[in-house]
């Protein structure tokens, strides 16, 4: 192998313009054996602030006498020689020493892009959380030369890993890498040296013969697709309830099996409602076990009808729990042949067309490098093309796999089955619940099919909504509005030019296969949208410009803090000095952005022509244009709304973000009710809401008004737990707020100090699934 240096530093602050170095340590390698050790604590000339202290470990007084960091750049530098540099976000590292004139021409590797491509499915990339998953016995603790010892042993994990790869799949990500300026790459290519050492030759390839995209074909094609009832067959509620009686099924099947008379009322409940057609809320207590008090009902009533029933859930844990385990359990129990599915909305399903596309052409830069070669190593054992089944880390790469996923405009069944044959996993997922008894969704796909007339659900009369609790809020989430300068940026960065983007895509699938006249054409309009497209670009900047001086005369004199701030744009707001210049300028860009969406459809109908023609290769970019008219058009009719036409349905404000006071447009419906009431409680047979607050004092007066609920039955039932002879609530006082530098670590800390004095028997809750990935 290679000598490399494993090289980190602590710093005083993250921004390598204003903070400076603490500590440097070096570490170099060859394979597993250190040939030698660098380290050195550096005055950084300027106070360390308190939480870097509490973070390293390192203070003022540990540092006032160390050397500065030009006293020993030279040893450093010979120490490192010419050898690469290895770091764990190495951008980082290097960033700080570059800016001191060091480094700048050396090879680097960064074990972050390691191992987003080889771990796609880890739960987590921070250097001390991948020293435990590829169980390396050091330490990761914000010292220098721990965190270069574990990110050299990291490297040498991630390389086995990557021999792993069969040649052709490190071919692939070598010779896409050579693409892009990638800090992964180069480590690839001594795997691949290695595997060619070993006397295996790497054929030669073009881009077309690669592997094709391999993900998981149509399943239950052959099942029968269940159909809407017009006259079901009741359920009897006690024959139903005889499930859970001792002595029946449940009893026989579940170990320590207990019967709760709750959990009997509320399946009766809803089976009633199921069979009679009637609408019903139940509250059931912690411990009632409603899932099984309606799924059952549920999967009886769909198996023996030959129907289908939605059921929606707010969060991926219970909808995991439903499909994987309670469903599951229920069929053995029952020995019933009834069928379930998950369905999510499309872009939580990977386009194996897009990918191709990407594969064929080439990553733009290296945040797709990432991504792409990520997906490369996932599809090799993961067949789902799920998105909740991969690690996407950050807003960048969500953004690449939003390009990458199956939120096509412009693609139908009949479409997808002529280009890829049905492997596609988003028509998978929607062959599966088209013949499901039992489909499992969550409150967003379930509102915004019915709010925006989607239609990716297929047809269902009976809907059961547990974690009912978050209806209004779900129903707010779904026809709420929001937009930044960057949402904006985004758009028109994915549209792109004349060589980049959906444009520039559309421009080289054509160049060659057009006659000049008809390709003319193309890059006329081509050329018209890029200039409309820069045009939009510098008007934008003014507005968000103007709209921050003009947020900034609102909150004068006001106290600022780490919180959002919100200005809420009433009547009154509209007459204030300022807000008709903003509307002016708001009008220049609304102006502006409909002649750009003009031109942007004049295309689509150009290649539309193209297509019809028999030229297929266009109906990639067809699809990407499609749907950013609609986002772009859906964007511009939303804010000029709030500006210009204001709806008395709907509350609109100007936020503030305290992390580069970023601004955005915003606006909420009042009231969520009529929406519910259009959509689920006039147009379906029967709909179920369980959760386990519902009430407020006991009564259900206020969620009956906020889903405008007047005419639903209600059912509240007790919890079976003696909560006052068995709980202690215990409210530790001594944690920092969850905004502070040090919040994580001192949760972690608390929660395994927990652990041990309770001996394991402890159930940690999070309100946020982030914070649940970063914590486990």
């Amino acid at each position: 192998m290679t000598i490399i240096v494993s090289l980190d530093i602590e710093t005083t602050g993250l921004d390598e313009n204003r903070e400076a170095i603490i500590e440097v340590a070096a570490v170099k390698f060859n394979g597993w054996r250190i040939e030698g050790e660098f380290n050195t604590l550096i005055n950084p000339g300027k106070q360390i602030p308190d939480f870097i202290t509490g973070l390293t470990g390192i203070d003022n007084a540990m540092v006032s006498n160390a050397p500065r960091l030009r006293d020993i750049a030279h040893e450093l530098t010979a120490f490192v020689g010419d050898a690469p540099i290895l770091g764990h976000n190495v951008k980082f590292d290097i960033g700080f020493l570059r800016k001191a004139g060091l480094f700048e021409y050396q090879q680097t590797i960064d074990t972050y892009e390691l191992a987003s491509v080889l771990m796609p499915a880890a739960s987590r990339y921070n250097l001390g959380a991948l020293g435990q998953q590829l169980n390396i016995p050091l330490p990761a603790t914000h010292r220098a030369l721990d965190d270069a010892r574990v990110t050299h042993a990291c490297y040498v994990r991630l390389l086995d890993l990557a021999s792993e790869l069969s040649l052709e799949t490190l071919q692939e990500i070598v010779e896409l890498g050579n693409f892009v300026d990638w800090d992964a790459g180069w480590a690839f290519e001594q795997a691949l040296q290695a595997r060619v050492k070993e006397g295996i030759k790497p054929k030669k390839t073009t881009r077309s013969s690669f592997p094709k995209p391999t993900l998981a074909p149509i399943t239950q094609k052959d099942a029968p697709s269940v159909q809407r009832t017009e006259e079901p067959i009741p359920l009897d509620p006690e024959e139903v309830a005889s499930v859970l009686e001792y002595g029946g099924p449940f009893s026989q099947y579940f170990e320590s099996y207990e019967h709760r008379g709750e959990q009997v009322e509320m399946l009766k409940a809803v089976t009633n409602a199921l069979s009679q057609g009637k609408h019903l809320m139940v509250e059931a207590g912690t411990g009632v076990g409603k899932s099984f008090a309606y799924l059952v009902p549920a999967a009886w009533f769909a198996f023996q009808n030959n129907t289908r029933v939605v059921v929606s859930t707010n969060t991926i844990n219970l909808q995991d729990q439903l499909i994987k385990k309670d469903i599951p359990d229920l069929k053995a129990a029952l020995n019933m042949d009834v069928r379930a599915a998950v369905l999510k909305g499309r872009i939580n399903y990977l386009c194996p067309r897009k990918v191709g596309f990407m594969r064929s052409h080439g990553p733009a830069n290296a945040n797709e490098m990432r991504v792409l070669a990520k997906l490369i190593v996932w599809q090799l054992e993961n067949t789902s093309g799920d998105r909740n089944e991969l690690n996407l880390n950050g807003p960048i790469e969500r953004e690449v796999w939003s390009r990458l996923s199956a939120e096509d405009d412009n693609c139908s069944t009949e479409t997808c089955l002529g280009r890829m044959g049905g492997a596609c996993p988003f028509y998978c997922a929607k062959q599966a619940a088209q013949n499901s008894h039992l489909l499992i969704v969550n409150h967003a796909l379930l509102l915004s099919d019915v709010s925006t007339g989607s239609k990716v659900l297929p047809e269902y009369d009976y809907v059961i909504v547990d974690e009912a609790h978050h209806m209004e809020s779900a129903v707010t989430s779904a026809l709420s509005f929001r937009m930044t300068q960057n949402d904006l940026d985004r758009m028109l960065k994915e549209l792109g030019g004349s060589s980049a983007g959906v444009l520039g895509r559309m421009l080289t699938e054509t160049h060659n296969a057009l006659r000049p006249s008809d390709f003319g054409l193309l890059q006329q309009k081509s050329k018209r949208a890029t200039d409309q497209t820069f045009r939009l670009e510098q008007l934008s900047k003014e507005f968000f410009l103007y709209l921050g001086e003009f947020i900034n005369a609102q909150r004068e004199g006001q106290q600022q803090n780490n919180y959002s701030w919100q200005l809420r744009v009433v009547p009154s707001t509209r007459s204030v000095q300022g807000w008709d210049d903003l509307e002016m300028l708001w009008g220049q860009v609304s102006e502006t952005m409909s002649h750009l969406i003009k031109t942007m459809d004049e295309i689509y109908k150009a290649l539309g022509e193209l297509s019809s023609d028999g030229y297929d290769n266009v109906e990639d970019v067809m699809g990407s244009l499609s749907t950013l008219i609609r986002r772009m058009t859906e964007a511009e009719t939303a804010a000029s709304g709030m500006m210009h036409k204001p709806s008395n349905e709907l509350i609109y404000w100007i936020e503030v973000n305290p992390r580069g006071e970023r601004l955005s447009l915003n606006a909420a419906p009042l009231k969520v009710g009529p929406l519910v009431q259009k959509h689920l409680w006039y147009e379906k047979a029967s709909v179920i809401m369980a959760s386990a607050t519902m009430t407020t004092h006991g009564d259900f007066r206020y969620v009956r008004n906020t889903l405008a609920a007047d005419e639903v039955d209600v059912l509240s039932l007790g919890s079976p737990f003696d909560y006052e002879s068995s709980t202690l609530l215990y409210v530790a006082n001594d944690m920092p707020e969850p905004n502070n530098f040090n919040y994580q670590q001192a949760l972690d800390r608390t929660l395994i100090s927990t652990a041990k004095a309770t001996g394991g028997r402890m159930l940690v809750l999070f309100t946020s699934y982030a914070a649940l990935k970063k914590t486990a």
